[in-house]
């Protein structure tokens, strides 16, 4: 039998000669100008991250103890409700107390103490303003310079005097005495000798933070 062999070339064209007899008919839409540009799919992808948006770590607790801070606290000669030592009475030498304080807050700009007999209708036995908070505390007896005193003993006194009133119920009586430190956030900027009930109402309206004690005392 003789072998009939079709070169190559005839093979290609008769592939394409069948292909062609299996057109459909359709028209193909010429391409867009956009889409005769290559496209190229990266075999990866690179992702950028914003570092701003990455969230801090903080240490929770030092911020904690930071913001806890020291309590706010007022130290008398005596305990809270404790008994005032005689000294500090018309029983003694009559001496104002030493006060110290801790904690006061930082944007304290001052300081006042005012003193009541709690037995007495509120009856002033000391009002100090003008302190500095940085001073941590007064001196036994002593008032310092800059710090102002007003009047004490009732508002309807008619000689009231100025400073420290000693305690002085009447002999076999028992009275409290509450001491309030205030830290404000202003001076009061009145004179010494001002009404007591007027440095206490600037006290009042400037306060930010109080410390408190009471002192007991019974006449002998």
């Amino acid at each position: 039998m003789q072998r009939i062999l079709i070169p190559a070339a005839g093979c290609l064209f008769a592939f394409l000669t069948i292909s062609s007899c299996r057109h459909d008919g359709r028209t193909l839409r010429p391409a867009d100008p956009s889409q005769n540009a290559s496209v190229f799919t990266p075999s990866t992808t690179t992702t950028i991250v914003d570092d701003s948006a990455q969230p801090v770590i903080t240490d929770v607790t030092d911020t904690a103890i930071e913001t806890a801070g020291t309590p706010f606290v007022l130290t008398t000669p005596w305990l809270d409700d404790g008994l005032i030592d005689p000294k500090y009475t018309c029983s003694g030498a009559g001496l104002s107390p030493a006060i110290s304080w801790t904690g006061a807050p930082s944007n304290a700009v001052s300081m006042a103490l005012v003193v009541t007999d709690t037995d007495s209708d509120g009856f002033v036995n000391w009002v100090i303003a003008d302190l500095e908070p940085a001073s941590t505390g007064l001196a036994e007896s002593q008032v310092p310079i800059g710090a102002i005193e007003g009047t004490n003993g009732a508002s309807t006194a008619a000689k009231p005097s100025v400073g420290w009133k000693q305690p002085c119920p009447q002999k076999g009586a028992t009275h409290h005495y509450r001491f309030t430190l205030y830290a404000l956030d202003q001076q009061v900027d009145l004179p010494s000798g001002s009404p007591a009930s007027d440095i206490i109402a600037i006290i009042d309206s400037t306060s930010i933070q109080a410390a408190q004690i009471t002192g007991v005392y019974t006449t002998p």
